[in-house]
């Protein structure tokens, strides 16, 4: 057995053993877990199909049209692996144009092989690199860009910064395609595309247990742990529902998950481009407000009206109560900012209830 296929039965094990964890993990949904599945099925199939063209280059004659088949599906697939693994861990915004765009993409291909554009194999059976070579490393570039892309999104909907991580992964990627390009008898770029793709599984299951199940703001666990590191200047902000049991108990759990969630995107357009939000339990929201501290009056003000504007349209709608505390100096104890900020919301709870 030669290296390089002993590299490609490592990437098949390895994307076996993915595709075990993905279907055995509890913690994700189904939506994930068919889409996360097909990502390492394009990944294999992709690792196949080049073995195949390896394989066969420079070998008889009669092996011509095979060689053609596996390259051209090989260069076909391998840009699709991208886009499953932006469907897997974040919601594509276009589905439809990137459907159309990957389908004129394997047309092209399909054209341009007779013509040797891309895909260059002679009558002897030698595959070349074609004229337009280049714009398939572009457009296989362009779907890790917009894989990488909607992940960034997806973070900075719950942290102020995505992590370090999505960096390491992405110049891992690079590092493996850039030694293929540069050395092509080298072939890893499949591996690293292997272990990229478990990386980046493994980074959205650790969020997604960082996130309240229902809101997917980051949970109490991540609020305690975030408390231990922050450093003034910051602002705590607690809100709190007014009277949600209230609601609960007249129309249902139903009705409160539903005004829960809304209140929960609310607080994410408010706070979210300055602070941290999450759901501490209940009916109970917290902020770490970390940039433009001395806006929380504005920020506060906004999220009221938000609420008011809703509660004319909806008049089941639940106010709500919102208290915070400045943490200007070290010096002072988190635990106390944190008292104060509850002492504040409930008395505007109190004044809330007033009639």
């Amino acid at each position: 057995m030669d290296l390089y296929t002993a590299v490609v039965l490592i990437t098949a094990a390895m994307l076996a053993v993915a595709v075990i964890d993905i279907q055995s993990n509890r913690v994700i949904g189904a939506h994930m877990k068919r889409n996360s599945t097909i990502t390492c099925i394009l990944i294999a199939l992709s690792a196949f199909f080049e073995w195949v063209s390896v394989m066969t280059n420079g070998a008889a004659l009669t092996l011509i049209p095979v060689h053609k088949a596996a390259k051209l599906l090989e260069f076909c697939i391998a840009p699709l692996i991208g886009v499953m693994a932006t469907a897997s861990y974040s919601k594509i915004r276009r589905p439809l144009l990137i459907a159309v765009l990957s389908v004129c993409h394997m047309l092209f291909e399909t054209i341009a092989l007779p013509f040797g554009l891309v895909i260059s194999i002679g009558e002897d059976n030698i595959y070349h690199r074609g004229p337009l070579y280049p714009l398939y490393i572009l457009i296989f570039s362009l779907s890790v860009i917009f894989c990488v892309v909607s992940m960034v999104r997806s973070e900075l909907r719950h942290y102020l910064r995505p992590s370090l991580v999505l960096s390491a992964i992405l110049a891992l990627l690079i590092l493996g395609v850039g030694i293929q390009m540069v050395y092509s008898d080298v072939r890893v770029d499949y591996l690293c595309v292997a272990v990229c793709n478990y990386f980046l599984y493994n980074h959205r299951c650790k969020i997604i247990l960082q996130l309240d199940g229902l809101t997917y703001l980051l949970n109490r666990r991540c609020f305690e742990k975030d408390l231990e590191k922050v450093t003034p200047p910051a602002v705590f902000l607690l809100m709190d529902i007014n009277d949600f049991k209230g609601l609960n108990d007249t129309f249902g759990h139903a009705a409160g998950d539903y005004y829960l969630k809304e209140i929960a995107e609310m607080l994410r357009s408010v706070y979210g481009r300055s602070g941290t939000c999450y759901r501490y339990g209940g009916d109970e929201f917290c902020v770490i407000l970390k940039k433009n501290t001395d806006r929380v009056k504005e920020f506060n003000a906004a999220m009221e009206r938000k609420v008011r504007t809703r509660q004319a349209a909806d008049g089941k709608f639940p106010g709500v109560s919102i208290g915070y505390a400045r943490y200007d100096s070290r010096n002072l104890r988190i635990a106390e900012m944190l008292k104060n900020a509850d002492e504040m919301m409930y008395q505007i709870k109190k004044e809330n209830k007033k009639p």
